[in-house]
């Protein structure tokens, strides 16, 4: 924040070249996203980009073994929010040159959404890359899958409960106005019959 102005800036971009994704052949012309594909261990990275689709940020979330990376989905979303990311694309590389993902990358694709939805940012796609060949969930219609997910279930009702006590509390403040108004009215009126 700029103090002497009082304006939120964007935060630096850290990437150094203008990339602006219109596919998922795009994403593999980023430098940090070829450093990976012949990796001997899973790397996942994260690609915020803004409202254009236009890259601001690269980063590497973990790196993982031979066959599997973990990540604490709240470190996509802290990447996000940090990024000022309008959209996230998710990218990690199998070192066994096998391009289906694993339930797992299925699993953490779904939640990502899930999470990254409630903060209003998109997540565009997670792509899996091998030393030849690439993956896009989005382009093969992974997404949403895993709908029957007991964990993916809770969440989605969580979210739907704090929408629905917002807008509880949003009718309430309307009914209060409009008695208000009635009330201002009704005293009106009788000034006027006066």
């Amino acid at each position: 924040m700029n103090i002497s102005t009082g304006v939120l800036e964007k935060p630096k971009r850290n990437v150094e070249e203008e990339i602006c994704i219109t596919s998922p052949e795009d994403i593999l012309q980023i430098k940090d996203v070829q450093a990976i594909r012949n990796a001997i261990r899973e790397h996942l990275l994260f690609i915020g980009l803004d409202s254009h689709n236009n890259v601001r940020n690269v980063s590497l979330l973990n790196i993982g073994s031979v066959d599997n990376v973990t990540i604490d989905t709240k470190e996509i979303v802290r990447s996000a929010l940090l990024s000022a990311s309008e959209k996230v694309i998710l990218v990690h590389n199998h070192p066994s040159n096998s391009i289906e993902p694993s339930e797992a990358d299925k699993h953490i694709t779904a939640v990502s959404m899930e999470l990254l939805k409630a903060f209003n940012i998109q997540l565009l796609d997670h792509i899996i890359v091998t030393e030849n060949e690439f993956y896009s969930m989005k382009r093969m219609k992974e997404f949403g899958k895993e709908k029957n997910n007991e964990s993916l279930k809770f969440m989605t009702k969580g979210f739907l409960t704090e929408e629905n006590a917002r807008l509880k509390n949003e009718i309430s403040e309307l009914k209060e106005k409009l008695k208000e108004k009635e009330i201002g009215n009704e005293e009106l009126d009788d000034e006027l019959e006066m």
